[in-house]
């Protein structure tokens, strides 16, 4: 009798250590495993939760550091005040300064809490304090909100794509390519005939002018010529002959060519 009492006792306690390591099991595979570590509560005010709910992740600069506890609404306004629960080994990077805003994570569009650190150095959020939010939209909300935009761009692949299909159509894409490497090559040609026939005298003439050599050299380089055009046109009493002279023929010739 009393072997058989001590047999179910064992089978108890076995049971018992079961059902404790299945539960165990349970939680730390689950998304809330921040149970077995010490935690704070930070709260976060939001204009809209976007889907977040109970359970979503709280990440820091992309680490997981905790999860949401609750949702509530604010008693004076329509804003949600949402509860995390962090853990305590984040709470120095988790400083004044810091920024919280929801994004989206994975192909299903799930919601979570992303926080930006603050400062370094700076005094760390204590129990029960208020994140700053980032209220910025995310992408997928730039998206939704301009969505007849994107479209467009959309409609603008689209027929790129008709275009370049149109284009390699029997081959005629690597024939526009051949023909545009043979502009080029042909234009790289051109232009070493005209550095040659072209650039290369014209340098050669202009180092001559430069240097005073032939008729236009020294016209240009001898500074007496530019003394006679002085002694010409430069003294006053020649001017007050000059002048009425060049005025009459100017008049002479718009007279001339305002006729009919």
């Amino acid at each position: 009798m009393e072997s058989t009492k001590r047999s179910e006792i064992k089978v108890g306690l076995f049971a018992l250590t079961g059902v404790i390591l299945f539960c165990v099991s349970i939680i730390l595979l689950g998304g809330d495993k921040w149970i077995l570590k010490r935690t704070y509560a930070l709260k976060v005010m939001l204009p809209q939760v976007q889907g977040l709910a109970k359970g979503s992740v709280v990440s820091l600069s992309g680490v997981p550091i905790g999860n949401v506890t609750e949702l509530d609404f604010k008693a004076d306004s329509n804003e949600v005040e949402v509860t995390v629960k962090i853990d305590q080994g984040a709470q120095a990077r988790i400083t004044k300064g810091s920024m919280a805003t929801i994004k989206t994570q994975g192909a299903l569009g799930d919601k979570y809490i992303f926080i930006q650190p603050g400062p370094f150095g700076a005094p760390a959020l204590q129990e029960g304090e208020m994140l700053e939010t980032d209220r910025s939209p995310d992408f997928l909300d730039i998206m939704a909100a301009k969505g007849a935009e994107f479209g467009e761009v959309v409609n603008v692949i689209k027929e790129m794509r008709i275009l370049l299909e149109g284009i390699n159509k029997d081959g005629d894409g690597r024939h526009l390519i051949s023909n545009l490497a043979s502009a080029a090559y042909e234009a790289r040609e051109t232009l070493k005939i005209v550095r040659t026939e072209t650039l290369v005298p014209l340098n050669s003439v202009m180092r001559k002018l430069d240097a005073g050599q032939g008729t236009l050299g020294a016209l240009i380089n001898d500074p007496s010529l530019h003394n006679r055009l002085l002694g010409i046109v430069g003294s006053n009493q020649r001017n007050q002959f000059l002048k009425p002279l060049i005025r009459e023929s100017i008049q002479t010739y718009e007279k001339k060519t305002s006729k009919p």
